[in-house]
């Protein structure tokens, strides 16, 4: 009792001491994250005809009818009020007969040719959007005039890619969801596309030139450790976490962790508004994430990774980036390629998987709800990065098989993380690949196999690409269901509809095969496998995913 008394006490004085005097909180001075925003060339828009009579219209789905875009019967309205308003005039009515996404010059050629204006209707999807608004400003300066018809939700994504593009793009929106317009509503819907084809432009919209953006300020702000973070957070540029204040001392700490210069400039294009970003700015956000000096290689390659695969990040689909370490590099930062591997716990691990999420709305100027529209979100956003466990594998590294050597240290980067299935222990793998058969879209599949799991293979005599075979086999479905699905429509078929000088990654013949006929819905190249983890059990688990993106970490260094 005697010691506890005595240690009350000197608690007490403390207390008492610090009343006295009260400790200073420090203030840093922090340097400001953000990317560069790219000079922007400008173009005017096609001059206007005074009256649609006796011109051909096109009227231009994004998706195939039925597909869900919902703006079928919008866009049908508005060619049948085209037709009424001006008699004379040719309605064209076309899907877009290639993914929604794809620059597909044939038909633009088609449209810049036939038609004297053009309607395009995009979809409830933030990526469509962009697309829509950039095909248009395309068709634009092939002095085409047209108006992208889109959704209101999505406004502030369109008037972004119009700033991007340099081109005032005329588009209409409409509620979401249509249900929810009147008739009053359509009928002005009806005027504002006539007027966006026949008004003359105004002065803002013939501009030519360059516009240059202001480089952001060098310094962010002054402030104590939460002063810094409600700024930073204010601004949109955290994750919601807490940030570690990447002062000019920091920032210079990790600078020394590469050899390449601080102006140096990793990529033009950082994604979502496609920025400029130099490695100073690279060590910045390294620092806000919590990252070590000696992280910084992963860090640059992280980054030129994403800006090669990154465009989905635009979406209204709940993207995340699945990032895989090989090489001498996850042994010289420690990271965790074992037990609870893709959990919480590693620094290395932790703290690089979570620089992305802070690059996108630093360094490539994410806003969430403006370009980062994600329905849902992910949780897998928050840190997705581990090594592969070489060690423990049987079979060569995902690295060798994209063609590195066994002492290269790589960066592979996945467009992944909205569908997941496992984990499955034990058995054997027709369980997984009939799971993994019931994704849609299923254009790619990272597996995740255990050591333990991969083991049991390899002492049965089958190769890592025998395993990839199997799965890809087994994971099937009848035609009829795999037509079905809403994803077949908008993207597979017009791919395997495409032109014969494009090659489709499904086998053509499926387009002829009978509704009873059982295929593998997967491309036969878009099956990946890594192995991470431990021995506990022959664990597996899969990710829907898209094709992976390997870019060297040795070059950072």
């Amino acid at each position: 009792m005697g010691a506890v008394l005595d240690l009350s006490r000197g608690i007490h004085a403390l207390v008492k001491k610090s009343d006295a005097s009260p400790l200073t909180e420090p203030r840093y001075e922090v340097l400001n994250p953000q990317g560069y925003m790219r000079d922007v060339t400008l173009a005017s828009l096609a001059e206007r005809p005074e009256t649609l009579s006796g011109k051909v219209i096109y009227i231009i789905n994004s998706w195939p009818v039925g597909s869900g875009s919902e703006l079928d019967e919008i866009l049908s309205k508005i060619g049948d009020f085209l037709k009424e308003e001006f008699p004379e005039a040719t309605i064209v009515t076309r899907a877009k007969p290639s993914p929604y996404h794809t620059d597909d010059r044939e038909f633009w050629d088609e449209v810049a040719h036939r038609a004297d204006a053009f309607v395009y209707g995009a979809a409830p999807s933030c990526a469509t959007t962009t697309y829509a608004l950039r095909y248009t400003g395309l068709l634009e300066k092939r002095d085409v005039p047209g108006v992208p018809v889109i959704f209101e939700n999505l406004a502030e994504d369109a008037r972004l890619t119009c700033d991007e593009m340099g081109m005032p793009v005329r588009w209409v929106a409409v509620p979401y969801p249509p249900v929810k317009i009147t008739g009053a509503r359509m009928a002005a819907i009806m005027e504002d596309v006539k007027a966006a084809l026949t008004a003359p432009l105004r002065q803002e919209e013939r501009q030519t030139g360059t516009r240059m953006p202001s480089p952001p300020k060098r310094i962010a702000c002054l402030g104590t450790f939460d002063e810094i973070n409600a700024h930073f957070c204010d601004r949109g540029l955290t994750d919601g976490f807490p940030i570690v204040p990447p002062s000019e001392e920091r920032v210079a700490a990790m600078l020394r962790g590469t050899k390449h210069e601080p102006e140096e400039v990793v990529t033009t294009t950082m994604w979502p508004a496609q920025w400029n970003v130099t490695v100073e700015k690279v060590a910045i956000v390294g620092v806000m994430a919590g990252c070590k000096p000696h992280y910084m290689p992963v860090l640059l390659a992280t980054v030129e990774a994403f800006s090669k695969c990154g465009s989905a990040v635009r979406s209204t689909n709940s993207f995340s980036y699945m990032r895989v370490i090989n090489g001498p590099m996850r042994r010289e930062i420690g990271m965790n390629s074992g037990t609870y591997a893709l959990g919480p716990g590693n620094h290395a691990n932790a703290t690089i998987g979570r620089f992305l999420s802070l690059a996108v709305t630093s360094l490539g100027g994410g806003q969430i709800g403006v370009n980062l529209m994600g329905t849902q979100g992910n949780v897998s956003s928050y840190a997705f990065c581990f090594p592969e466990n070489e060690e423990e594998s049987p079979w060569e590294s995902f690295a060798s098989e994209k063609g590195y050597g066994p002492h290269a240290s790589t960066l592979t980067m996945f467009a992944t993380g909205w569908s997941h299935c496992g984990n499955y222990l034990g058995g054997g793998l027709d369980d997984f690949a009939r799971a993994m058969a019931q994704f849609t879209y299923p254009s790619g599949m990272a597996i995740l196999v255990s050591p333990a799991r991969a083991r049991e293979w390899a002492r049965s005599g089958q190769s890592k690409d025998e395993f990839k075979e199997y799965v890809w086999s087994h994971a099937t479905l009848p035609m009829k269901t795999f037509r079905q699905d809403s994803y077949y429509k908008k993207f597979i078929e017009p791919e395997l509809r495409g032109k014969a000088s494009q090659q489709s990654r499904w086998p053509r013949h499926y387009l002829g095969l009978s509704d009873d006929a059982v295929v593998p819905v997967y491309p036969r190249e878009g099956i990946q496998v890594v192995v991470v983890g431990a021995d506990q059990n022959p664990m597996i688990q899969g990710w829907k995913s898209d094709y992976p993106t390997t870019v060297s970490i040795d070059k950072w260094r």
